[in-house]
């Protein structure tokens, strides 16, 4: 989008992503098994141009899906990248609550990776990790002690 020229300024390109987020929540809510396709549409479909021709559309698209479709592999820069954010963003509301300090660990995490107006839904999965956490070490606290002593 910025080198044609689509977005011009850094806080138009910050709203686009923005909204391109809150559009991929709003699919991946609504389609249990959205693909790479229902994605790149809407990445591709925000930032229409009046009378953009459509082959620089579906070439636009192609472009986007194999670049989405590359980066959902382990091993990739960026789904490195992104998934020790959320994996650093995770760990500061398990260890930091789910109060404001933890909240601010979780969004500085997700801001490296463009992706701060997560940090709702980090704090949801947290909190349920952290339920889980509690749970398994009532159930399981007194075996791990016992193994732990017999070592």
């Amino acid at each position: 989008m910025v080198s044609e020229k689509t977005v011009a300024r850094h806080a138009d390109m910050e709203n686009l992503v923005s909204k391109c987020g809150a559009e991929l929540l709003n699919l991946l809510d609504r389609v249990e098994d959205a693909d790479i396709n229902d994605i790149v549409e809407v990445i591709c479909n925000l930032p229409k141009i009046e009378g953009e021709e459509a082959s620089k559309v579906e070439s636009r698209k192609l472009v986007a899906a194999r670049m989405v479709g590359k980066s959902l592999q382990a091993g990739d820069a960026v789904f490195e990248k992104v998934s020790n954010a959320v994996y650093l963003a995770l760990r500061g509301v398990v260890l930091g609550g789910s109060g404001a300090r933890g909240r601010k660990l979780a969004e500085m995490a997700l801001t490296k990776v463009g992706a701060a107006f997560l940090t709702h839904k980090v704090v949801e999965a947290a909190d349920v990790l952290i339920v889980a956490a509690t749970i398994s070490v009532g159930v399981h606290g007194p075996w791990y002690k016992q193994l732990a002593d017999t070592m």
